[in-house]
């Protein structure tokens, strides 16, 4: 039989160990009689069997009276107030609403008496074995020196305080040694389920809130989207009139069946009908991206399930999705003076991918966006000065195992390059490259490009040279036949 010198433990496992030890220690110091020992695996089979929050406080006060016919009060800390509140009695049940707290009772950070009753409080967090006996009376520590901090100590989720709540027994004089042991390790235990019952609580809430919300979106945003669609249409209708009448004056013009001071006003006419069309384009292009991500981002999927959920289909990457977000930002790249390098052969390679055209859209709105923003001028290897960007896509082996194939698509634009730490944590939430700084962004693009490619079961990364990075990621070859995409 192995030994503890048989082995060494890992650095990772020791403090596990280490509390562990210090766990079995204290209860072999303070061996329980069956009867609490065995009332303690009854509590914590029993609030198992049902989630529910006042399951849990009546399974709470049941206890005591188990134990010896003992009078178990609940309270709750109101975080916003700063009351204690009871809401369950093991003589009178569920308190509803609320009741108040007597006077004398009050938050601590040890367990008091008060009268002829034992106050224990409740926290998120359990401590470690021997606080719970370390009272201001035991140590002589002064109550009225522990700062607040001490006594509303933050944990993850509830942060302006980690004190939850009281749980009170009577007739103290009734408790012996054993008895108010036995509450002041049930009720470590109490505090930690609490918590959680809590967490469920307000995360069932939540879950509720947003599943209406995406609800109210497709009802209050989707369907109003469309009718503006709609009104685009009728404008691009009357705008087509206007090209109809300026073509039948020019008509009358030439046959000279009216004035011929009618051709300025005519070429006035003229100019302002394409500047409205053109302005017409443009908005119809933005607008087509916004339903576009509108309805990839608030499906009412995303929100019943708590996460995104893809609805791909095929596509070709650069006619269905690259080119139209180049229009969209072709504008800004011109202005700043920055060309678009396209290749040759990208729309010819008939990729058989299988994405959610809309994600996969603003992953691209994404890298362009940045591009706009980040590109600068340099002097490349053939001593030309240049400011650019350019994409493309190849195939790569072996991904995303050995014997498949995977497609790399990239962004290239010319600049500093990142470090070799940048790299690594461009496309973590908040993170941005140290050149960064004095241009507006809040880190969060390249984060949300990373989660859309996992999700797609690829990977992202970036690649830098002397003359600007490649932000790239690969996607799985889909399975679809290549035919399928020649229909």
């Amino acid at each position: 039989m192995s030994t503890r010198n048989d082995f060494s433990l890992s650095p990772e496992i020791e403090p596990a160990f280490s509390i562990l030890k210090e766990r079995q220690e204290f209860y072999e110091q303070h061996a329980f009689h069956p009867r609490h020992d065995n009332l303690l695996k009854a509590f914590c089979d029993v609030i198992y069997l049902d989630y529910d929050i006042q399951a849990f406080f009546r399974a709470c006060v049941a206890v005591a009276e188990v134990l010896g016919e003992f009078q178990a009060v609940f309270y709750l800390h109101a975080k916003k107030s700063g009351q204690l509140r009871c809401v369950c009695d093991s003589r009178q049940g569920i308190i509803e609403p609320p009741g108040p707290a007597e006077k004398s009772l009050h938050p601590s950070a040890y367990p008091y008496e008060m009268g002829n009753s034992l106050v224990i409080p409740l926290f998120a967090r359990s401590r470690r074995h021997g606080e719970i006996d370390e009272d201001p009376e035991r140590t002589g520590q002064d109550s009225q020196q522990m700062s607040r901090e001490d006594l509303y100590d933050p944990d993850p989720y509830f942060s302006s305080h980690s004190l939850l709540g009281l749980y009170v027994v009577s007739p103290l004089d009734q408790l012996s040694r054993e008895d108010r042991l036995f509450f002041e390790v049930l009720c470590p235990w109490i505090g930690y389920k609490l918590n959680n019952r809590l967490l469920s609580c307000r995360h069932i809430e939540h879950l509720a809130f947003f599943n209406a919300l995406g609800r109210d979106i497709g009802h209050d945003i989707i369907i109003p989207n469309m009718y503006l669609k709609y009104l685009l249409r009728q404008l691009e209708k009357n705008i087509l009139s206007l090209g109809d009448i300026e073509e039948s004056i020019n008509i009358r013009v030439e046959l000279k069946a009216i004035p011929e001071v009618c051709s300025s006003v005519l070429a006035e006419y003229g100019e302002v009908r394409k500047e409205l069309s053109e302005w017409h384009q443009q908005l119809f292009k933005y607008h087509n991206q916004i339903s576009l991500f509108l309805e990839s981002l608030f499906r009412q999927e995303h929100f019943s399930r708590g996460h995104f959920v893809l609805q791909a289909k095929k596509c070709f990457v650069e006619r269905d999705i690259i080119i139209p977000q180049l229009d969209i930002y072709a504008s800004r790249l011109k202005t700043r003076g920055i060309t678009i390098d396209q290749p040759k052969d990208m729309y010819e390679q008939e990729f058989p991918l299988m994405v959610d055209v809309g994600l996969l859209s603003q992953v691209y709105a994404n890298l362009f966006s940045n591009a706009v923003k980040y590109t600068e001028e340099i002097v490349d290897h053939k001593g030309i000065s240049r400011k650019a960007i350019a994409y493309g896509a190849e195939k790569v082996e072996n991904f995303p195992q050995p014997g498949l194939t995977g497609i790399k698509f990239n962004v290239f634009s010319t600049g500093r390059p990142l470090t070799a730490e940048e790299r690594v944590t461009i496309f973590q939430e908040g993170a941005r490259g140290e050149h960064a700084q004095g241009i507006p962004g809040s880190g969060h693009g390249l984060d949300f490009i990373n989660r859309v490619i996992k999700l797609h079961g690829g990977k992202t990364g970036c690649e830098a040279n002397d003359e600007g990075n490649n932000f790239y990621f690969i996607l799985p070859l889909s399975s679809t036949k290549k035919s399928v995409f020649n229909e």
